[in-house]
């Protein structure tokens, strides 16, 4: 089953040191940010596994804009989108 996430995730490959996941029994997309955003002074504690919105830029959180009661912008992508 395929989750129809929010239209503005963005997965358009511009964020360095990030690598796009698909968790293939679910079809949904997510980002894994690299050693160079999660560790090291100044970003120890930062999130590895995010989301990009073209809205609100990083969410920390991989499934929080799957429906419309996770994020309050929240809009539908079209069917077939990718």
């Amino acid at each position: 089953m395929a989750h129809i996430g929010c239209k503005y995730l963005d997965y358009e490959d511009h964020f360095p040191g990030c690598e796009l996941i698909t968790i293939e029994s679910h079809g949904w997309k997510y980002w894994q940010r690299g050693k160079v955003w999660t560790e090291g002074p100044g970003n120890e504690g930062n999130p590895k596994n995010v989301q990009f919105c073209k809205k609100r830029g990083r969410i920390n959180e991989i499934f929080a804009c799957i429906n419309s009661d996770e994020m309050g912008c929240y809009e539908a992508q079209e069917e077939g989108h990718e």
